[in-house]
């Protein structure tokens, strides 16, 4: 038996483009699929993920940290961007923190110090993933789509929005 057919709840071909085909798809058993290859799944095997209602998280949104975080050291190396969009996640953090932390004493808190490049980070590619998955589910809900089309669509439409944004129409 394959590794890739086992039992399980959640499936996460890691490593090679492909290992998901025709030739395993049938053979399944698990509830989702987290992508955290470049293409892990062929267009084929996903017919048959489609067909079987296996729950997909497409690789361009399960495997993006390195890429967004990426994003984040180039916006910090030109520093043309404010910081602002990095510490969102961290300010919400805080204020959690704050209610927490009521009966203890403010002095000892991290928060009084501000965060660290690593908490910006960690909070800003939370929010920036949470927020895209949040978008993906939400759109494949609305239209009745595979999370994966419905990736595209997001794309897409993201990607159009931006052009339009800066007036040019195709």
């Amino acid at each position: 038996m394959s590794l890739l057919t086992r039992e399980c709840d959640i499936l996460a071909p890691c490593a090679i483009e492909k290992s998901l085909n025709k030739g395993n798809a049938r053979n399944l058993k698990c509830k989702i699929i987290s992508e955290g290859a470049n293409g892990p799944t062929t267009f084929d095997a996903q017919k048959i993920i489609d067909e079987k209602n296996i729950i997909v998280i497409p690789d361009m949104l399960c495997n993006a940290g390195g890429v967004i975080v990426s994003y984040f050291e180039w916006l910090k190396n030109i520093e043309h961007v404010r910081m602002g969009r990095l510490i969102k996640g961290w300010e919400s953090k805080k204020y959690q923190e704050i209610i927490k932390i009521t009966k203890a004493e403010l002095k000892d808190s991290k928060l009084m110090k501000g965060p660290t490049e690593k908490d910006i980070v960690y909070t800003a590619l939370e929010e920036v993933i949470c927020s895209a998955a949040d978008d993906l589910f939400t759109f494949a809900m609305n239209n009745k789509l595979s999370t994966r089309k419905s990736a595209y669509c997001v794309t897409i439409n993201k990607i159009a929005k931006v052009y339009s944004d800066a007036g040019i129409t195709i």
